[in-house]
């Protein structure tokens, strides 16, 4: 591996040569005696500088070594830059070094060689760690891009609603939505967008921690707060601070956390576990659910009072088959980004894209994403052009020219369950998702789009077992999950 390649700047011949005679093992060395001299070194770029603030050492007003740095950070603005002084100076003037983009400030009577190895290798570190984030940051964006694809005026009101909270910047908001539609993208959103994009994103899927975790994992704990406690662990919440908090699938989070949790909101202070010493942070907090709150409010299943305090602004997101518009859009969308990973085919016959917005997409965006990159692998390894209706997953491609008609129950005397009729439209989903993967559960949750294969598990099992008769509906669904859902088998 070669050495990174330090320029030091400095008008005394005795500095420069004991400089590079004590760094020549971990740097490649080069010399600057002069202004002129510094910016004719620039071809390459060192990677770290060390720099005298005063290029003529007769002059104590000289001051050109800071002519320098502006020069250096305009061209290089992640370039580490060391200031070095034989002379004694003031402290304002050391702060203004700083504030032009200096990293560190050495004066040279009172630091020994090894002060400098080491002050100038963690300028160099911290840089590198910089460019990496940097970098990650840049890896990210291309894996997931933050963009709200859309036409329909659903998409345009739900980005304005996005400037509007990210620009405030304290807000509670509720983001709602069936799976797939992409909750945690529009928290994600706002936190690109407001000026609380600097400090940390936290997303925490409440519904994938055990529940003897959740707390803990929330609030953190101090060592010896339990048994399993060997040293202390900063909670979600803390990791937060000055960032924002995403809390998804709230309505899953239990009644005992509940309560904390609404302390937090209404103090945004809070305790870890083991300590009464309370912390205070500065957060913006988005919840997330695809559950009907009021529903479990009125079953007491989630505290009234929390609801209204996380819905002091609430953000829905519609399902995919009421914006069949933005269809085309989130196709052409999907196909570009998946080229930018290195996928050959980036085009759709008209064909496969009237097919698509005929499909209900009940996994909404995640469904319709994950149809695109299977139909492009298949595509591909057709030697086709671009995606014909053949590449196209099978349940999208055999859904029916006319959808028919929905029956609708009519209500008489005894009334009329509707959650139990949308707990059998979603057996029945499940049921064909089942048949199609022969039976496989880990490939059914994926193809209808669930989060992850515990939200599928515990959706499945609490249906059957609020209405255990159902079961007798779907055979295959029985089969999978042995009656009213207990079995936990194997994933497929």
């Amino acid at each position: 591996m070669s050495k990174p390649t330090l320029l030091i700047v400095d008008d005394n011949e005795d500095f420069l040569t004991s400089m590079g005679r004590a760094l020549q093992y971990e740097y490649e060395v080069r010399y600057a005696r002069s202004k002129v001299e510094a910016l004719n070194s620039l071809s390459p770029p060192p990677d770290i500088v060390l720099l005298d603030l005063r290029l003529d050492d007769t002059d104590p007003d000289n001051h050109e070594g800071m002519d320098v740095l502006r020069i250096l950070r305009r061209q290089f603005p992640q370039m580490p830059i060391v200031m070095v002084t034989a002379w004694d100076v003031e402290v304002d003037l050391a702060v203004e070094c700083m504030k032009l983009g200096a990293v560190d400030f050495i004066q040279k009577r009172r630091v020994n060689i090894k002060e400098i190895k080491t002050r100038l290798a963690r300028a160099l570190e911290q840089a590198q760690l910089t460019q990496r984030v940097a970098e990650l940051e840049k890896e990210i964006q291309l894996i997931e891009p933050r963009e709200i694809v859309g036409k329909s005026r659903a998409i345009q009101e739900i980005k304005r609603l996005i400037k509007g909270v990210a620009q405030d910047g304290y807000v509670t908001v509720l983001i709602r939505g069936e799976t797939g539609t992409g909750k945690e993208l529009i928290a994600r959103a706002i936190h690109a967008s407001g000026w609380r994009r600097k400090g940390p994103f936290v997303a925490v899927a409440l519904a994938s921690l055990p529940l003897s975790m959740v707390e803990p994992e929330l609030f953190g704990y101090e060592r010896g707060a339990f048994t399993d406690a060997e040293e202390r662990h900063i909670g979600y919440i803390e990791k937060a601070h000055r960032g924002v908090l995403f809390l998804d699938e709230i309505g899953d989070l239990h009644l005992e956390v509940q309560s904390k949790l609404l302390r937090f909101l209404e103090e945004r202070e809070f305790q870890r576990l083991g300590n009464t010493e309370p912390i205070k942070v500065d957060v913006q907090v988005l919840a997330a659910t695809n559950a009907n709150l009021e529903e479990r409010v009125r079953r007491g299943l989630f505290r009234k009072d929390l609801y209204y305090r996380l819905k002091v602004h609430e953000i829905y997101i519609p399902p995919l088959r009421e914006r069949t518009e933005d269809i085309p859009l989130l196709v052409e969308h999907f196909l570009h980004l998946f080229h930018r990973r290195g996928r050959r085919v980036n085009r759709i016959s008209s064909e496969a894209l009237e097919t698509l917005c005929r499909c209900p997409w009940p996994g909404n965006v995640r469904q319709l994403k994950n149809a695109i990159e299977s139909a492009l692998f298949w595509a591909e390894l057709k030697g086709h052009s671009q995606i014909e209706v053949e590449d196209l997953p099978p349940d999208v491609r055999q859904v029916p020219l006319e959808q028919p008609q929905a029956e609708v129950k009519r209500i008489d005397s005894e009334g009329f369950c509707v959650d139990e009729a949308l707990a059998r439209t979603e057996l029945a989903c499940i049921e064909e998702a089942l048949k199609l993967t022969r039976g496989k559960k880990t490939e059914a949750w994926k193809l209808l789009g669930y989060h992850d294969r515990f939200t599928f598990y515990r959706r499945v099992r609490r249906i059957l077992k609020r209405y255990p008769h159902l079961v007798e509906e779907f055979p295959q669904v029985k089969t999978s999950f042995g009656g009213r859902g207990r079995n936990r088998g194997s994933e497929g």
